[in-house]
């Protein structure tokens, strides 16, 4: 090979590579797009299906504490054979906008953009205006709508899970 076929060898490496430079840059995009909704609908599927198994496996729907809604939190009461009956709190901080299940340090998901509860009574009507400082209104509960939004760099991707209390 002579040094000239080297060089015509490397301008047209380099002109092919350039050419396909912005096709690669465009396809690199398009896949962490992908690749991101798919990671917020995944997380989102994740916490509302732990959210949902909690339900399903509550005795009792209880009251929030204090300084907690309905809106925002879920209270239940889990009892397991030869053990003491077990509270759990999950709730929506939308602030740090995380999702956690117990304690502040045991997240369901972050990036939560939006999350809502719908309670529904025996008739499937959706509960409207409920006295939740009423303490009975836990027992006019029988099937929750878990609707939760994580967002990612894509958008927001829900994931909603209907869920009857056992009773």
């Amino acid at each position: 090979m002579t040094l000239m076929e080297i060089l015509v060898a490397v301008s047209v490496s380099a002109i092919v590579l350039g050419a396909a430079w912005p096709w690669l840059w465009a396809a690199g995009s398009a896949a962490r797009r992908v690749d991101g909704r798919a990671q917020a609908a995944t997380a989102a599927a994740f916490a509302a299906r732990s959210l949902a198994t909690d339900v399903e496996l509550s005795i009792a729907l209880l009251q929030p504490p204090a300084g907690r809604t309905p809106a925002d939190c879920v209270y239940l009461l889990h009892r397991h054979p030869g053990a003491a009956p077990e509270t759990v709190l999950v709730v929506w901080d939308p602030v740090r906008r995380v999702l956690w299940r117990k304690t502040s340090g045991t997240y369901l998901a972050d990036h939560v953009e939006a999350f809502s509860l719908e309670y529904f009574g025996a008739d499937g009507h959706v509960l409207g205006q409920v006295d939740f400082d009423d303490p009975e209104w836990p027992d006019s509960v029988a099937r929750l709508r878990i609707s939760i939004g994580v967002r990612s760099s894509a958008g927001t991707q829900t994931d909603v899970r209907d869920v009857a209390l056992r009773r």
